[in-house]
């Protein structure tokens, strides 16, 4: 017999109503009965099945019972209605979390994610006025590294008044400046006006910047190395300026003092002794500084046991066991410029 093309709407429902009208039907006979292949009648009772229209049979392994219409469309509503309960529950749960993550938790992520206050200093009289007042709230230590041109004989002025001011007051005074400016005679005069007034005074032949650091938490960096200052960034704050400071380390350590008339190298040896190589010079103006082995290393970009083994190489060196005497040592021979107190740290 000649079988014939059918919808699969057409064939859903052949099936459906045969299988209300005959409770032994099978496929095989609905695909007689239709002029049809056996596989477009399993197709079919999959969309039956999906629609709640049949369901496997519990009598008849295999087979399928037919659902009321009335039935089926019940349960789908009522798994509708069940659905839409679920989505409903998450969205409670979603909004709870939210309300108690903008409660209890916005202030903790703000806490944690802190932010650099950077000022603008876009003219000169912006930065001399930022100076004076750092200079009114420093509290310990002032660090100072210009790398710009030749300075006015107002700026130099202007520099004496107030670093004079500081060092007179207390405040420790680092200033570290380009060789050729200590060949000037104003200029040199400065230095030595300072350097009488307790200031340590190092020169290089070159510096990438002009910065001043003053404690912790506040820093004046330029902006355009070749300008005499402006425009520059004032820093505030503590999260940032210990980066400064570790550069300005680097720039200090690497100079070369100033000993009243030009720039000196680090101590000659002593009776055929080799002096210190830069990296003994860092590590130990470090320890002088109160730093830990670990925060030293990290500075050095070295790891804390090569750092041990460079130590322990200093001290077979000087002849010493400790690195008390290692300072006592080093200060005896003149290359180290630290007594007293500042000794005891090391």
């Amino acid at each position: 017999m000649a079988r014939r093309t059918v919808t699969s709407e057409e064939l859903s429902e052949l099936v459906y109503r045969a299988a209300l009208q005959d409770v032994n039907w099978t496929m095989e006979s609905i695909a007689l009965r239709a002029g049809i292949a056996t596989p477009a009648v399993e197709e079919a009772l999959d969309h039956l099945e999906t629609a709640g229209l049949v369901r496997p049979s519990r009598n008849s392994p295999g087979g399928y019972d037919a659902v009321d219409p009335n039935i089926a469309l019940m349960r789908l509503f009522s798994l509708e209605d069940q659905q839409l309960a679920r989505h409903q529950e998450e969205v409670s749960r979603t909004r709870r979390a939210i309300s108690i993550i903008m409660r209890d938790f916005l202030g903790v992520s703000s806490a944690r994610r802190r932010t650099v206050e950077l000022e603008t200093l876009a003219t000169a009289e912006g930065v001399i006025a930022f100076l004076d007042d750092a200079a009114a709230v420093a509290r310990g230590r002032v660090w100072s590294m210009y790398g710009g041109a030749a300075l006015s004989a107002d700026a130099v002025d202007a520099m004496l008044l107030r670093d004079s001011a500081m060092a007179a007051s207390g405040v420790a005074l680092r200033l570290l400046f380009p060789r050729s400016h200590a060949k000037d005679q104003m200029f040199s005069g400065y230095l030595e006006e300072l350097a009488g007034a307790g200031a340590e005074v190092r020169l290089a032949a070159h510096l990438p910047a002009s910065m001043v650091v003053v404690d912790d938490d506040l820093a004046l960096l330029s902006v355009d190395p070749e300008d005499e200052w402006a425009p520059a960034l004032a820093v505030h704050g503590r999260d940032l300026v210990p980066t400064l400071q570790a550069l300005y380390d680097h720039c200090w350590l690497t100079a070369e003092r100033w000993d009243g008339h030009a720039a000196v190298q680090e101590p000659a040896a002593v009776g055929g002794e080799t002096p210190l190589s830069p990296e003994e010079r860092a590590i130990v103006q470090f320890l002088v500084e109160g730093m830990k082995d670990d925060a030293i290393a990290r500075r050095l970009g070295v790891s804390t046991r090569t750092l041990s083994r460079m130590i322990a190489s200093l001290l077979e060196r000087l002849g010493v066991q400790t690195r008390f005497q290692a300072a006592l040592e080093l200060s005896r021979r003149g290359w180290l410029a630290v007594s007293g107190p500042a000794l005891a740290s090391v």
